[in-house]
């Protein structure tokens, strides 16, 4: 099975997709799906962690804001790898798509963990002293002084988007290295966010910080 018989109505994409332009179609996530399927099996599994820089996002889809403003589903997507890897070959492609079901899954049983982070948003902001607020717009703003996690913030401000290791290594630095209230950084997230999902936003943060894996950030 070739790409064009699964994917008949894509455009074709002879050069990887641009991290600073994000066209709103369903179109454009059908190009970047097909342009991505040949790498879905062992290509993604050996080089997904490894964070290059927004010129060199080869290794990863970027098919997470279409996938979260529903312009391509997860069962696309997993037909898609499927088809070209089997579930062996994509297995670890196919884990990171069905984490997000898992996290929406585990938070509609649970509202009562987005109502308290919602509410507890608001009181953080509200409750912090004048030298917090000085450390968080300085962080906000890219000025924290490290420049690993400065340069994560421009690009995610800039562009809407963070590999996914970045942004678990840059909420590691905001609670355990900067020491700033988790809620306002998964805040910051999901406000700049393209793919901002509030189930895999905040159950992301709560791991990070050890809260929905008790014991361990």
């Amino acid at each position: 099975m070739t790409q064009s018989d699964l994917f008949p109505d894509a455009p074709r994409r002879d050069a990887p997709p641009d991290q600073h332009c994000w066209p709103p179609t369903r179109a454009e996530a059908l190009a970047r799906l097909a342009a991505f399927t040949p790498r879905m099996g062992a290509a993604y599994a050996a080089t997904r962690n490894f964070d290059h820089g927004p010129a060199r996002r080869g290794n990863v889809s970027l098919l997470s804001p279409y996938l979260r403003r529903r312009l391509i589903t997860e069962a696309e997507v997993a037909r898609a790898a499927l088809a070209a890897h089997g579930a062996h070959g994509a297995e670890k492609f196919l884990q990171e798509v069905v984490w997000r079901g898992y996290w929406k899954g585990w938070l509609e049983h649970r509202p009562a963990v987005w109502t308290d982070y919602r509410r507890g948003v608001a009181q953080d902001r509200a409750e912090a002293a004048p030298a917090l607020r000085r450390r968080l717009a300085a962080a906000e703003a890219g000025e924290s002084g490290l420049a690993c996690f400065d340069a994560w913030t421009r690009e995610l401000v800039e562009t809407g988007y963070l590999h996914n290791h970045a942004r678990m290594w840059w909420a590691s630095i905001w609670i355990f290295t900067l020491r700033l209230p988790w809620r306002l950084g998964a805040d910051f997230f999901l406000r700049h966010l393209l793919d901002g999902d509030p189930a895999s936003n905040t159950l992301g943060w709560r791991w990070v910080a050890g809260l929905h894996t008790q014991g361990k950030n």
